[in-house]
């Protein structure tokens, strides 16, 4: 049976900004790496993102670090249709740079389930002699509002700093890779159609799309896949108390490289991205390098 190390977009967030201006919170895009086509697997990943907010404000300057561990599977109920699962959790630590105040929020983030049909396939094919393979999965999911929004309630008056949306979201995803002997391309497109959090906020709907290139060579038991890429964002203005939030959205490039390792039945992943462009609440946020780690095990 041919190994191949297939490249799959995941829709999930870059889960929560901390302040009002910072479009990109709660929903973005996430691309990662899954282990070999047609194996079911479990996992753990680790994600590290931060970011710099309300950067023309001397009294309101921040500095945002957001952490998450996340359990994630993959599963086959029936032939071609393949259904991932996402259960975050979510650490949000923000510094008030003037001031030194700190604010801290842990617990779970939104769970989501997603799908993808396999319109067509030849990574599979045993009889295909021409070293060209190509897959075309096309899907969508939900995003469940597992995670605490208090946006409106008492003291909490952002909703950004939050560990969920408050939301029932819904995904939409396109996946097109080819490979040519030991080299592949994988280009992908998704987008997040959201609902109202509550009767204060509604967050943008959203865009995305990546192209990464990568490289698989086996040994056996052992291959490995490193890969590099770009990654695009692209966020609409959230409403505000029934008014469109002009610091909002945005648009954000990162540039993408990672390592995919495997052994057996075991996974281990290494990503990094490194912001190339971004306009992100009419200027007032950065975003900083990110990180991730993975380990999943296929059964």
């Amino acid at each position: 049976m041919k190994k191949l190390l297939v490249l799959v977009l995941i829709i999930t967030q870059f889960d929560t900004l901390a302040c009002d201006i910072c479009g990109c919170a709660n929903g973005s895009a996430f691309v990662g790496l899954t282990p070999r086509a047609g194996t079911q697997f479990i996992g753990l990943r680790y994600r590290h993102r931060t970011y710099d907010s309300h950067l023309n404000s001397v009294l309101l300057q921040t500095r945002e670090t957001y952490q998450t561990v996340e359990l994630w599977g993959r599963f086959y109920p029936v032939k071609k249709v393949q259904v991932m699962v996402f259960l975050p959790y979510n650490s949000n630590h923000q510094v008030l740079k003037n001031s030194g105040a700190e604010s801290l929020k842990n617990g779970l983030g939104d769970a989501i389930i997603l799908g993808h049909v396999n319109v067509f396939n030849t990574f599979m094919d045993t009889t295909n002699t021409s070293h060209i393979y190509q897959s075309l999965m096309i899907g969508g999911g939900v995003k469940l509002a597992t995670g605490k929004f208090e946006y409106g309630y008492e003291d909490e008056i952002n909703p950004n700093f939050q560990l969920g949306t408050g939301s029932t979201d819904f995904l939409l995803s396109a996946i097109h890779t080819i490979k040519v002997h030991d080299w592949g391309l994988n280009t992908e497109i998704g987008g997040r159609i959201s609902t109202r959090s509550n009767d204060k906020y509604r967050f943008g709907n959203r865009i995305n799309g990546s192209l990464t290139a990568f490289y698989s060579k086996n040994w056996g038991v052992f291959s490995i896949m490193p890969n590099a890429g770009v990654l695009m964002d692209y966020g609409f203005r959230d409403i505000k108390e029934g008014q469109r939030n002009s610091q909002t959205g945005g648009f954000a490039a990162l540039a993408n490289t990672g390592l995919e390792m495997y052994y057996s039945r075991f996974n281990v992943g290494f990503s990094y991205r490194l912001p190339v462009y971004q306009n992100l609440g009419e200027g007032e946020l950065k975003s900083l390098p990110q990180w991730g780690v993975n380990l999943t095990v296929n059964f």
